[in-house]
């Protein structure tokens, strides 16, 4: 298949040894003529759209064209417009793939969203690719791997003029997944915040931050949480970004195959 890009931008919250960059720079290689991979130096999850006000970053090369930057998803993505891509910039950025859903009220705080939302505030097309999983040591990656290139193509293909997405893979086989869903942000379970409190070595406080979550059971069609329960590629348009379903509509994946 063709590529469908002269140069795409990626980068993740994970950091740059991930494995779910390796996956995402296998499938950007598959649909751009130069991949630039620009992500941060450690895990930066939860750090959502912020960038580094306080501290310099420091750039170190891992490879042609790909970079650790000691900072946040965000700080990666001005960064790299910024020192090397401002001339001829990509044409799409797409951040991830992280492990990990990224739905409902962990949207605000996620760096892999964060970094296409920096994007599109530089006008530049972005996606943000999560695989849902039930248990971190054993992910199965073969949903996203199978269906981010296809799902891609197809948005490009039916958004010409750009926009941004949030694109979540349901937790389970690939062979079990039959649809993909165009979905809303579900509002989500935290209901208050938490404090576990700790002493170090000498004797000072410190806290960890968590949460305490309600119960409700989300069952309305067009949230994501629900694409994923059952076990539905779920696609979320941002900043008025469009999809080629209406919220809550999907297609079999066949369909999706073959117009790809």
């Amino acid at each position: 298949m063709t590529a469908l890009f002269r140069r795409v931008l990626v980068t993740n919250d994970d950091g740059i040894a991930a494995p779910g960059l390796a996956r995402l720079e296998r499938i950007a290689a598959a649909l751009a003529e130069e991949v630039w991979v620009v992500a941060p130096e450690h895990d930066q999850s939860g750090t959502g759209q912020s960038i580094s006000l306080h501290a310099p970053l420091r750039v170190f090369e891992h490879g042609v064209r790909r970079y650790a930057v000691s900072g946040t998803p965000s700080d990666c993505v001005m960064f790299a417009m910024a020192q090397w891509l401002e001339a001829s910039p990509p044409d799409l950025v797409l951040s991830g793939i992280n492990a990990g859903a990224n739905i409902g009220d962990s949207v605000p705080y996620s760096g892999t969203v964060g970094a296409v939302m920096s994007a599109a505030l530089l006008g530049l097309p972005a996606i943000a690719l999560s695989q849902a999983f039930t248990d971190r040591a054993r992910i199965d990656w073969s949903p996203v791997e199978t269906y981010a290139e296809p799902i891609i193509r197809r948005l490009w293909a039916h958004s010409p003029e750009g926009g941004c997405w949030n694109v979540n893979f349901p937790a389970c086989g690939v062979d079990e997944i039959s649809h993909v869903r165009a979905v809303r942000t579900a509002e989500g379970s935290i209901r208050r915040a938490r404090l576990v409190a700790g002493e170090d070595a000498r004797g000072l406080p410190y806290w960890w931050l968590g949460f305490e979550r309600a119960s409700a059971h989300i069952t309305a069609p067009d949230a994501d949480i629900t694409a994923l329960r059952e076990k539905r590629i779920a696609i979320t348009p941002m900043r008025d970004a469009r999809c080629w379903l209406e919220p809550g509509q999907e297609t079999d994946l066949a369909t999706l195959l073959a117009a790809d």
